[in-house]
C-alpha cells in the first residue's frame, strides 16, 4: 500500500483513501457517469483535437506514439469495465 501511495503522490491525484483500498468502487463510478462507448468516443475526440490543434505538425514517431497510447487507453478502459462488471457479480 505504501508503494502505491508513493507512486500516486508523484502526480496530482484526487483519490480518497477508500478508493485506494477498494478501487472497484471508483472505477464503477466512472462508468456510471461515462458509459464505455461514450468514453471511447470522447477519447477519440481528444486525439483528433490534438492532431488538429498541435502548434507544430507531429512527426511520424510522435504520431505513432500517440496512436499507440490512445489504443492502450481504450484497452485499459475496456479491461476496467470488464473488471468492474465481474466484481458486481461477486
Amino acid at each position: 500500500m505504501e508503494e502505491i501511495i508513493k507512486v500516486l503522490n508523484y502526480q496530482p491525484a484526487d483519490m480518497l483513501d477508500s478508493d485506494i483500498e477498494n478501487p472497484v468502487s471508483g472505477i464503477s463510478h466512472f462508468f456510471v457517469n461515462h458509459p464505455l462507448h461514450e468514453s471511447r468516443a470522447k477519447l477519440w475526440e481528444f486525439y483528433q483535437g490534438w492532431m488538429h490543434l498541435a502548434s507544430e505538425s507531429p512527426d511520424g514517431d510522435e504520431l505513432k506514439d500517440m496512436l499507440f497510447f490512445y489504443n492502450r487507453l481504450i484497452e485499459m478502459m475496456n479491461l476496467c469495465y470488464v473488471f468492474t462488471q465481474k466484481n458486481k457479480e461477486v
